[in-house]
Protein backbone atom coordinates (compact mmCIF):
# COMPACT_ATOMS: atom_id res chain seq x y z
CA UNK A 1 0.00 0.00 0.00
CA UNK A 2 1.49 3.48 -0.73
CA UNK A 3 1.86 6.02 1.47
CA UNK A 4 -1.15 8.81 0.84
CA UNK A 5 1.15 11.74 1.65
CA UNK A 6 3.74 10.93 -1.42
CA UNK A 7 0.96 9.61 -3.72
CA UNK A 8 -0.61 12.95 -5.40
CA UNK A 9 -3.90 13.35 -6.26
CA UNK A 10 -5.11 13.32 -10.04
CA UNK A 11 -6.93 16.45 -10.28
CA UNK A 12 -10.03 14.99 -10.81
CA UNK A 13 -13.34 16.02 -12.96
CA UNK A 14 -13.32 20.16 -13.45
CA UNK A 15 -14.43 21.31 -10.61
CA UNK A 16 -18.38 22.77 -10.93
CA UNK A 17 -18.52 26.64 -10.80
CA UNK A 18 -18.93 29.08 -8.13
CA UNK A 19 -22.52 29.10 -6.56
CA UNK A 20 -24.17 32.02 -8.47
CA UNK A 21 -27.08 32.83 -5.75
CA UNK A 22 -27.58 32.49 -2.46
CA UNK A 23 -29.64 29.23 -2.89
CA UNK A 24 -26.95 27.34 -4.73
CA UNK A 25 -24.26 28.52 -2.31
CA UNK A 26 -26.16 26.97 0.33
CA UNK A 27 -26.60 23.70 -1.80
CA UNK A 28 -23.20 23.63 -2.98
CA UNK A 29 -21.91 20.70 -1.12
CA UNK A 30 -17.65 21.66 -1.16
CA UNK A 31 -19.28 24.94 1.13
CA UNK A 32 -20.99 22.02 3.16
CA UNK A 33 -18.04 19.78 3.58
CA UNK A 34 -15.90 22.16 4.57
CA UNK A 35 -18.34 23.58 6.92
CA UNK A 36 -18.99 20.35 8.30
CA UNK A 37 -15.48 19.57 8.89
CA UNK A 38 -14.62 23.28 10.56
CA UNK A 39 -18.18 23.17 12.90
CA UNK A 40 -17.28 19.03 13.76
CA UNK A 41 -13.90 20.86 14.86
CA UNK A 42 -14.59 23.64 16.94
CA UNK A 43 -16.89 20.89 18.66
CA UNK A 44 -14.13 17.93 19.20
CA UNK A 45 -11.84 20.84 20.38
CA UNK A 46 -14.14 22.42 22.68
CA UNK A 47 -14.67 18.93 24.65
CA UNK A 48 -11.22 17.40 24.52
CA UNK A 49 -10.19 20.84 25.19
CA UNK A 50 -12.12 20.94 28.24
CA UNK A 51 -11.20 17.43 29.72
CA UNK A 52 -7.74 18.14 29.58
CA UNK A 53 -8.03 21.69 31.04
CA UNK A 54 -10.21 20.23 33.92
CA UNK A 55 -7.98 16.88 34.32
CA UNK A 56 -4.59 18.26 34.01
CA UNK A 57 -4.87 21.69 34.07
CA UNK A 58 -3.17 23.11 30.85
CA UNK A 59 -5.08 23.98 27.71
CA UNK A 60 -4.81 21.96 24.64
CA UNK A 61 -2.56 24.23 22.90
CA UNK A 62 -0.33 23.10 25.40
CA UNK A 63 -1.14 19.16 25.27
CA UNK A 64 0.10 19.62 21.23
CA UNK A 65 3.16 21.20 22.48
CA UNK A 66 4.10 18.42 24.70
CA UNK A 67 2.75 15.85 22.39
CA UNK A 68 5.77 17.59 19.77
CA UNK A 69 8.29 17.62 22.54
CA UNK A 70 7.77 13.91 23.54
CA UNK A 71 7.89 13.02 19.49
CA UNK A 72 10.84 14.79 19.02
CA UNK A 73 12.71 13.42 21.71
CA UNK A 74 11.93 9.91 21.29
CA UNK A 75 13.02 10.20 17.29
CA UNK A 76 16.27 11.95 18.62
CA UNK A 77 16.53 9.51 21.48
CA UNK A 78 16.50 6.61 18.54
CA UNK A 79 19.01 8.62 16.28
CA UNK A 80 21.78 9.49 18.55
CA UNK A 81 21.50 8.63 22.12
CA UNK A 82 24.14 11.31 22.79
CA UNK A 83 22.90 13.94 21.01
CA UNK A 84 21.68 17.39 23.07
CA UNK A 85 18.05 17.10 23.74
CA UNK A 86 16.10 20.02 22.39
CA UNK A 87 13.18 20.78 19.80
CA UNK A 88 13.86 24.29 18.02
CA UNK A 89 11.12 26.31 18.82
CA UNK A 90 10.30 27.13 15.26
CA UNK A 91 9.42 23.64 14.96
CA UNK A 92 7.32 24.44 17.36
CA UNK A 93 5.26 27.06 15.73
CA UNK A 94 5.41 25.34 12.40
CA UNK A 95 3.93 22.05 14.06
CA UNK A 96 1.06 24.56 16.20
CA UNK A 97 0.89 26.73 13.05
CA UNK A 98 1.34 29.75 15.15
CA UNK A 99 2.91 33.00 14.47
CA UNK A 100 6.92 33.03 16.24
CA UNK A 101 5.70 35.40 19.12
CA UNK A 102 2.56 33.46 19.43
CA UNK A 103 4.84 30.46 19.89
CA UNK A 104 7.21 32.20 22.36
CA UNK A 105 4.09 33.85 24.22
CA UNK A 106 2.45 29.37 24.82
CA UNK A 107 6.25 28.53 25.61
CA UNK A 108 6.81 31.23 28.12
CA UNK A 109 3.41 30.09 29.82
CA UNK A 110 4.70 26.70 29.99
CA UNK A 111 7.92 27.56 31.25
CA UNK A 112 6.05 29.64 33.98
CA UNK A 113 4.25 26.46 34.92
CA UNK A 114 7.41 24.61 34.75
CA UNK A 115 6.25 22.47 31.80
CA UNK A 116 9.28 22.92 29.43
CA UNK A 117 13.01 24.41 29.73
CA UNK A 118 14.13 26.79 27.46
CA UNK A 119 17.95 27.39 26.80
CA UNK A 120 20.09 28.41 23.13
CA UNK A 121 21.44 25.88 21.04
CA UNK A 122 25.05 25.47 22.00
CA UNK A 123 25.89 25.17 18.14
CA UNK A 124 23.88 28.10 17.29
CA UNK A 125 22.97 30.61 19.98
CA UNK A 126 20.25 32.25 17.62
CA UNK A 127 17.73 28.97 18.57
CA UNK A 128 15.83 27.70 21.43
CA UNK A 129 15.28 24.47 22.35
CA UNK A 130 12.71 23.67 24.19
CA UNK A 131 12.57 20.21 26.30
CA UNK A 132 10.28 18.85 28.45
CA UNK A 133 10.75 18.60 32.03
CA UNK A 134 9.74 15.71 34.33
CA UNK A 135 6.24 17.91 35.47
CA UNK A 136 5.89 17.92 31.72
CA UNK A 137 5.94 14.48 30.62
CA UNK A 138 3.39 13.58 33.70
CA UNK A 139 1.20 16.11 32.35
CA UNK A 140 1.25 14.71 29.37
CA UNK A 141 0.03 11.26 30.59
CA UNK A 142 -2.67 12.66 32.77
CA UNK A 143 -3.95 14.66 29.67
CA UNK A 144 -3.16 12.18 26.96
CA UNK A 145 -5.60 10.08 29.51
CA UNK A 146 -8.17 12.47 29.56
CA UNK A 147 -7.86 12.91 25.64
CA UNK A 148 -8.22 9.51 24.35
CA UNK A 149 -11.32 8.77 27.24
CA UNK A 150 -13.26 11.47 25.78
CA UNK A 151 -12.07 10.42 21.88
CA UNK A 152 -13.26 7.16 22.47
CA UNK A 153 -16.23 8.28 23.53
CA UNK A 154 -16.60 10.99 20.67
CA UNK A 155 -15.33 8.68 17.91
CA UNK A 156 -16.51 5.62 19.33
CA UNK A 157 -19.87 6.13 19.70
CA UNK A 158 -20.09 8.01 16.12
CA UNK A 159 -18.02 5.71 13.76
CA UNK A 160 -16.90 2.08 13.62
CA UNK A 161 -13.06 1.17 13.42
CA UNK A 162 -12.95 1.32 9.34
CA UNK A 163 -14.94 4.43 9.30
CA UNK A 164 -12.31 5.90 11.97
CA UNK A 165 -9.32 4.67 9.80
CA UNK A 166 -10.77 6.03 6.98
CA UNK A 167 -11.50 9.18 8.46
CA UNK A 168 -7.99 9.48 9.58
CA UNK A 169 -6.56 9.00 6.57
CA UNK A 170 -8.78 11.38 4.59
CA UNK A 171 -8.06 14.11 7.01
CA UNK A 172 -4.31 13.98 7.58
CA UNK A 173 -4.28 13.68 3.44
CA UNK A 174 -6.14 17.09 3.54
CA UNK A 175 -3.86 18.35 6.52
CA UNK A 176 -0.53 18.44 4.40
CA UNK A 177 -2.72 19.77 1.57
CA UNK A 178 -3.72 22.53 4.04
CA UNK A 179 0.23 23.19 4.92
CA UNK A 180 1.33 23.33 1.89
CA UNK A 181 -1.30 26.15 0.85
CA UNK A 182 -0.06 28.02 4.08
CA UNK A 183 2.06 31.14 3.62
CA UNK A 184 5.09 30.85 6.01
CA UNK A 185 4.45 32.17 9.15
CA UNK A 186 6.45 34.44 10.34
Amino acid sequence: MQDPQATPRSAGPTPAPAPANAAQVVADQRIRAVGVLLNTSALVERVLGSAIQREAGISHSMFEVLLILAADAADAEAADPAAPAGTPMRRLSGGLVLTSGGATRLIDRMVEAGLVTRTPSESDRRVQLVRMTGLGESTLVTAAAAHIREADRLVGAALSPTEASGLTTALDRLGHQARAALPPLG
